[in-house]
Parts: structure tokens; C-alpha cells; sequence
């Protein structure tokens, strides 16, 4: 759906419970904040299921990094990459047969010591081990410069909504300079609902297909009915 008609639903729902509307930027304040709270909801069950990933698939992303800047094993995940989740930290090395690729297992603080003086499974430049030292910032284990990729999920784009004024009071959307929705179609109902949660007003899967049919038959009369 387009965010003309996400927000058609959001301020029919908002109208019918509060009797008001809410503004452009409203809307897209919740509309922001229904599909964060989605998105932490699913991020938590990725890769339980193939439907879940395909949810997430939008957000989906890579940082590629090389020895010049990640000197002293330290990689930094640029600001611009909104990045909300780590999926992965690879490095990648080429030996005289092939291109090896390993991902870089994390340790937490109080094991990383007992990990690095490890005489049984020692680390290498090869097999590296890696650390969390704030968002976006990774030090890898031995410390030195590596070849390799950050897979993350970013977070999703605040929506907007492009609109002119016509005769001073008229709205007309504009898709030009919008940003829409980024969730797949068969997930924006579920930001929506959770848009208008967060604004105390909870409704059901009944609800969704009443609003439906009122659209349905409203395109059919050619009549507004909200």
C-alpha cells in the first residue's frame, strides 16, 4: 500500500475511536514507531522461519572492510548505516588454494581473556575471535588489520509524506519525495495495527477486513466513506 493509504486507515481508526484526526507528522511519528516495534519483534525470531526473513529482508545489509581501516583489528561500522542488529562479522583471506571465508565468533567481556590465552585452541590471524566494544565498533583478536564483510540489519526508514496544498486546505499526495512503507505488503497491516497500539487503540484481524470492505464498497459507489 501506498503511505496515502496507510495513513487513510491509520487516521480512519483514530477518527472512529477519538473522534479527531491526526496531522501529516503525526502520522508519520506512529507510522515510525509501529514499524520499530515490528521490527524488534521479528529481529528477535529471525531466521526461525523462512517467512520471518523474508519479512526482514529489506533491512538487510553489508559494511565490507580492509586492513587499511580496521587497523589494530579495530572495525568501525559507519554512522550512515543505521545499523541496528549484527547478523555476521566475516573476514575473508586467500591461501595458495582458494579464498577462505570465516565468520568471527563474539565473546563476551569476562571470557575473551581465558579465550585469547587458550593454549588448546589458539587464535590466529586465520581463525580470529572478536568482541563488541559499542555499537558499530568490533575489535577483532589477533589485533591487526582483515579483509572482510559486517552483515546488519538496518533500521527502516522513517516514513514521509510528500504533499502540496491546493486552494489553501486540499492534501495531494505526492509518491515523488515520499518514502514509503519499506516492510512487505503482507506485513504493513501488522505496522499499522501497531501504530495505532501505541497510540492506545488496539484493534483486530476482524477489524482490518471491516475497513476493507468499507473501501471496497466505497470505490464501488464512487462515494468518500470516511
Amino acid at each position: 500500500m501506498t503511505l496515502q493509504e496507510a495513513f487513510d486507515f491509520l487516521n480512519f481508526w483514530i477518527n472512529k475511536y477519538t473522534g479527531s484526526w491526526y496531522t501529516i507528522p503525526e502520522l508519520e511519528q506512529i507510522c515510525d514507531r509501529g514499524q520499530l516495534s515490528l521490527y524488534q519483534d521479528l529481529s528477535a525470531q529471525y531466521a526461525t522461519s523462512q517467512r520471518i526473513k523474508d519479512a526482514l529482508a529489506p533491512f538487510r545489509a553489508t559494511y565490507d572492510f580492509v586492513p587499511s581501516n580496521t587497523i589494530s583489528g579495530v572495525v568501525v561500522v559507519p554512522t550512515s548505516s543505521n545499523l541496528m542488529n549484527l547478523l555476521d562479522l566475516q573476514i575473508r583471506y586467500t591461501d595458495s588454494i582458494r579464498t577462505n571465508y570465516i565468520s568471527v565468533k563474539m565473546y563476551n567481556e569476562d571470557e575473551i581473556s581465558m579465550r585469547l590465552m587458550s593454549q588448546i585452541d589458539p587464535i590466529s590471524s586465520t581463525f580470529p575471535i572478536g568482541e563488541v566494544l559499542a555499537p558499530r565498533y568490533y575489535r577483532l583478536y589477533p589485533a591487526q588489520g582483515y579483509t572482510g564483510t559486517v552483515t546488519y540489519f538496518r533500521r527502516p526508514k522513517k516514513p514521509v509524506f510528500n504533499y502540496t496544498i491546493i486552494s489553501g486546505r486540499i492534501i495531494v499526495y505526492n509518491p515523488v519525495g515520499s518514502i514509503e512503507l519499506e516492510f512487505p505488503e503482507n506485513w504493513q497491516n501488522a505496522v499499522l495495527v501497531k501504530a495505532l497500539s501505541s497510540i492506545g487503540i488496539n484493534i483486530g484481524e476482524q477489524d482490518i477486513m471491516q475497513y476493507a470492505e468499507l473501501k471496497t464498497q466505497a470505490n464501488y459507489t464512487g462515494q468518500n466513506m470516511l
